[in-house]
């Protein structure tokens, strides 16, 4: 059962806005618990990346929103943490769209172009509009010094924190 189905909708939406918008404080402030110099081990991160999926696919985020503080705070330097995030985006992406169309295949209120609880016009405008984006984002993490990067990166999960919060006034 898709955990989204069984929670109300405020609630996701007040429950991702104020974790998203912890983390941003964190990674704008560098508050994080001392960590060793090694890179998380295989069995973390693929443990890691199964919640960080199943929480994608609930609260319908990219995973990188996710992704990219969990390595940094692992230590990641941040180019790194984004390119990673950026190759995990595609797998991440397509189990949440399979998982939305199954659970919500025979939906009778969905509205028109839908295929289970994927909106075919906005998926196909995030398709469209991701690879221009990949590339400046990539051409940004490689020209940014990487202090520069973490604070913009905070900064945009503040926005979207923020909005999640503000959409249930």
């Amino acid at each position: 059962m898709n955990t989204a189905v069984m929670l109300p909708g405020y609630l996701l939406q007040i429950t991702l806005g104020v974790f998203v918008i912890l983390v941003a404080v964190q990674m704008a402030f560098n508050l994080q618990p001392p960590q060793g110099p090694a890179a998380p081990q295989n069995k973390e991160l693929v443990l890691t990346g199964g919640v960080i999926g199943w929480a994608s696919s609930i609260f319908g985020i990219g995973g990188g929103t996710l992704t990219v503080p969990y390595l940094s705070w692992r230590g990641q330097e941040m180019r790194v943490a984004v390119a990673t995030s950026a190759a995990c985006g595609l797998p991440i992406a397509l189990m949440g769209s399979m998982t939305n169309v199954w659970v919500g295949w025979d939906h009778p209120e969905l509205p028109a172009w839908s295929l289970g609880y994927v909106y075919l016009p906005a998926f196909a405008g995030i398709v469209i509009s991701s690879t221009p984006f990949a590339r400046l984002g990539a051409r940004l993490a490689h020209t940014l010094p990487q202090t520069v990067l973490k604070k913009c990166f905070a900064v945009f999960l503040l926005l979207v924190g923020l909005r999640f919060l503000l959409s249930n006034l």
